[in-house]
C-alpha cells in the first residue's frame, strides 16, 4: 500500500511539470480568455463577463492581433464573433 502511494503522488508530481501548451499561446476556456506562462500552463487573464459594452453579451472567440501577429483570442461583442472559439 505505502509503494501505491508514493508512485501516486510522483506521478502526480511529474504530472504537474509537463508543458501544455506554448508560451503566449491563447485560447478560449468558457467565459474566460486564457494565456500560456513561460512555464507552460494556462493563465486567466479575463472573464468576458467583466467586459460590458452595451446590451449585448461579451463572449471569448478568434480575434485577428494585428498586422503580422495572427490571431490569438479576446472578448468581443457576440456579434462580432465570427463563430470561432466560444
Amino acid at each position: 500500500m505505502r509503494e501505491t502511494m508514493i508512485i501516486l503522488a510522483l506521478s502526480a508530481t511529474l504530472e504537474a511539470c509537463v508543458p501544455v501548451c506554448a508560451n503566449t499561446q491563447t485560447r478560449c476556456n468558457g467565459p474566460y480568455v486564457e494565456v500560456c506562462d513561460k512555464h507552460g500552463h494556462w493563465q486567466r487573464t479575463m472573464t468576458c463577463d467583466d467586459v460590458t459594452g452595451g446590451d449585448e453579451p461579451w463572449v471569448c472567440c478568434d480575434a485577428e492581433l494585428g498586422d503580422d501577429a495572427g490571431t490569438g483570442h479576446t472578448c468581443l461583442p457576440e456579434s462580432e464573433c465570427g463563430g470561432g472559439d466560444q
